[in-house]
């Protein structure tokens, strides 16, 4: 797929990217018909690579580094030629799915890495630049999902070609591993009501000498907010469609008029000030001061207790999914009741469920036990062995592996072709 990429390429590549330099030496990586791809974005996409997978860049051996650039060229490569075939053949996407897309990919970085600062320190790079880098990022992945499903979602395959794959592949397909079914109760805690009063009632005294013109909003959200990342710009927040902010911030943050300042508006993250800045069409850039309201102890045993009392009256004949629905604070709550479905034991995401669950029977309910996102009852509705795929007992499945693998290889050829059609050239 990727044409004449030596060896030597990544030489160069490592050589002006060390895992620890402190200085970024740019300069042209490839050219693709008349797009240039930059050293820079190849460092850039290979750190996002090894985000997406978890991994610490300054604990990578230099070898598996410079691997990853070699992954990271080939993929900015294959993302030019595709937009160009894309251009082609007029294929666009919503400004609206990308601005969704790209607010997203952003949280994760911040969740990754746990600040905008730390953020530019490992990309070695300010936040707009970062920004931009990302825009283009998802708008090429969204074209990219366009063309694979106009291309290539209706294939299908035949029987004949499920037991050929399986007959070829039987080896080295791996085994289905231990799933768990679960169910759970999520209370995330609040504070008590006095610790709101007095936090509202700063608030409110902070609103009044903003309105009275003592202090300036700019000047306010600066000293006062706990929003650190926006402060240091009075409070804004930066142009934004609807669906990008929690929805009480956001109800409000689009019925104001510009420079009129909300009444206090409370979220999960604490009481707010909003301020609309500016309106251009659909897009918003709304400042805001935020007040948190800190918990303690107190407020995690009261969770826990409630916890327990629940826990104590399901133990004595209540329904399960009865309770979820009145006490769970999970936002999908109203639609799976609880459910959280079915997983394969080595792929739950927390760390935490991995250790409860373990301790679990079939039917049992675990004590209450914390998370990063509040305290929990888990429920394991069942437990299923690992198991070996075969074509009698689990056909589907290996239908969809045969389906995967032959929109693969079309895709493959697919983009070889475009290698033939478009100018690619490796700077060595």
């Amino acid at each position: 797929m990727l044409k004449c990429f030596s060896k030597s390429v990544i030489l160069i590549l490592f050589a002006l990217f060390p895992l620890r330099a402190q200085q970024l030496v740019d300069g042209i990586a490839a050219i693709v018909g008349q797009e240039i791809i930059l050293y820079s974005d190849v460092q850039q996409l290979t750190i996002e690579m090894l985000r997406s997978s978890g991994i610490n860049p300054s604990s990578m051996k230099e070898d598996v580094f410079m691997s990853m650039q070699n992954d990271a060229l080939r993929e900015l490569i294959n993302m030019e030629i595709i937009l160009l075939q894309a251009e082609e053949d007029s294929i666009v996407v919503r400004e609206r799915d990308i601005q969704t897309a790209l607010d997203h990919q952003l949280q994760q970085y911040l969740d990754f890495f746990g600040s905008e600062e730390q953020i530019e320190q490992v990309f070695n790079q300010p936040m707009r630049k970062i920004r931009e880098f990302l825009y283009n990022r998802v708008k090429s992945s969204l074209i990219v999902q366009q063309i694979q499903n106009e291309r290539f979602g209706n294939m299908s395959v035949s029987r004949p070609e499920v037991v050929s794959f399986y007959q070829e592949n039987k080896d080295s397909i791996p085994d289905i591993p231990e799933r768990v079914d679960i169910s759970h109760i999520l209370m995330i805690p609040e504070p008590s009501e006095d610790k709101k009063s007095q936090q509202r009632e700063k608030l409110n005294a902070l609103r009044e000498q903003i309105l009275s013109g003592k202090i300036s909003f700019d000047a306010a959200a600066r000293d006062f907010s706990a929003d650190r990342t926006s402060a240091e710009k009075g409070g804004e927040l930066g142009f934004s469609p609807k669906g990008t902010f929690v929805p009480a911030f956001e109800k409000t943050a689009f019925s104001l008029k510009e420079g009129e300042i909300s009444d206090i508006v409370e979220t999960q993250f604490g009481l707010h000030l909003i301020k609309l800045v500016e309106r251009r069409g659909e897009l918003i850039n709304p400042a805001h001061i935020l007040f948190e309201i800190k918990m303690d102890e107190t407020d995690n045993a009261r969770t826990i207790h409630m916890l327990s009392t629940i826990r104590d009256s399901i133990l004595a004949g209540g329904n399960f999914e009865d309770f979820a629905l009145r006490y769970s604070d999970d936002p999908d709550v109203r639609i799976n009741k609880g459910h959280l479905g079915e997983f394969p034991v080595n792929t739950l995401q927390i760390e935490e469920f991995k250790t409860v669950v373990d301790t679990l029977e079939e039917g049992q309910i675990s004590e209450p036990f914390q998370t990063s996102f509040g305290f929990h009852l888990l429920k394991l509705n069942k437990r299923k062995p690992a198991e070996k795929i075969t074509l009698e007992t689990h056909y589907n499945v290996v239908e969809n592996m045969a389906l995967l693998q032959k929109k693969q290889n079309a895709w493959n050829h697919w983009l070889d072709s475009l290698y033939e059609k478009f100018f690619v050239e490796i700077k060595r």
